[in-house]
């Protein structure tokens, strides 16, 4: 992993405690078994398109790599426990790509994953100063596109949102932050951003309540 500020958020939530933050190369190391587990699990599987099972090395490459080009990538815990991934990647200027699993199928369509986009992109607000997301998902992964609709993305049928798709049937959405700040008031005053791993020779866990 790169010598760079990694963040955490936090913020409450009914079922417990939520917290997304950019690990370190340990805490992927220690996460890759059961985050590959996540993404072998048949539904999840399809709901990505995976065509191959992938194994605990593949996956911490692939945080690896999203992390050498510029990405940023998440782990999610709920009261401690780890429930799957996420990050930004492709990342142009002030605007990403948005990608999110919650790995446990008993997790899935409960408000989690919508919870954890929300706090996701208050730092992609706040801290790595994006104007516009996108994401794109396959015609048949309703829950995920009811995910992107709660959190105030819409269908982009623009040439831009297409160069993010793979097949071409996928959808492309977006949304545009200064939208969400406007519609996300309450979430905007729960949620603690904290660097949790300063530039060498600073102590971790300086918290920035942004």
């Amino acid at each position: 992993m790169l010598d760079e500020t990694l963040w955490s958020i936090e913020a409450p939530w009914a079922q417990g405690k939520l917290r997304v933050f950019e690990p370190t190369q340990a805490e992927v190391l220690a996460a890759a078994p059961l985050l590959a587990a996540f993404y072998n699990d048949s539904h999840n599987s399809e709901m990505l398109t995976n065509t191959c099972e992938m194994t605990a090395s593949e996956v911490v490459e692939s945080h690896q790599t999203l992390r050498a080009n510029g990405g940023h990538t998440f782990l999610l815990e709920q009261d401690g426990v780890l429930m799957g991934d996420a990050d930004f990647r492709n990342v142009t200027g002030a605007e990403a790509e948005f990608a999110i699993l919650v790995g446990s199928r008993t997790q899935q369509s409960r408000g989690l994953g919508t919870r954890c986009a929300a706090m996701m992109h208050i730092a992609a607000l706040r801290v790595f100063g994006f104007e516009r997301v996108y994401s794109t998902i396959i015609p048949i992964n309703i829950a995920s596109r009811r995910m992107l609709e709660k959190l105030g993305y819409q269908v982009d049928q623009s040439s831009h949102a297409a160069s993010f798709i793979e097949a071409e049937d996928d959808i492309a959405m977006s949304i545009d932050l200064a939208q969400f700040k406007r519609t996300h008031t309450e979430l905007l005053t729960q949620v603690v951003i904290t660097a949790r791993a300063p530039s060498p020779g600073s102590n971790w866990g300086t918290s920035l309540k942004l």
